[in-house]
């Protein structure tokens, strides 16, 4: 994973090109991330307040922190984990690949048909990463690699 500055670094050195467009699609996903942690723990943190210091807000107070502290532990579980759900997903494309291949090659129908059928939902999983890759929010739980994948034939 690159820095922030060598990102901008890049995006400035190729303008109008696949690899700056890479590369600020990579920083403003990092931003919306660390926007979204900043915010969550700030109404996590004034939740507490609101439960240690104002006790005609404590009610309130105990809600926030359950709700955005659970919020906050469940937003950074699926950050840590978007690297390796990619690399599940390459796996699983590859796997699919060889044993497409080599049902092709042997001649046998029923396990090509069986395949083919795995294979489109598998593409159309991809079109799903693909799409939730460019919205503003669930672009921070897919990993930007996604975008390098092709469909299986």
């Amino acid at each position: 994973m690159k820095t922030e500055n060598e990102l901008i670094l890049l995006a400035e050195q190729h303008p109008d090109d696949k690899v700056a467009n890479k590369a600020m699609k990579e920083l403003r996903t990092k931003f919306n991330t660390m926007i979204t942690l900043i915010i969550l723990t700030v109404l996590t943190g004034i939740g507490i307040y609101l439960i240690t210091k104002c006790w005609d807000y404590e009610i309130l107070g105990a809600i926030m922190t359950s709700i955005f502290g659970l919020w906050l532990l469940i937003h950074t579980i699926c950050i840590l984990t978007v690297s390796y759900e990619y690399e599940i997903f390459v796996v699983k494309r590859d796997a699919f690949e060889k044993t497409l291949n080599d049902s092709r090659k042997k001649g046998n129908d029923f396990e090509t048909a069986a395949i083919v059928k795995e294979v489109a939902e598998w593409n159309v999983k991809l079109a799903e990463y693909k799409y939730d890759n460019t919205t503003l929010y669930f672009d921070q739980f897919i990993d930007d690699r996604i975008d390098t994948l092709e469909p299986i034939e």
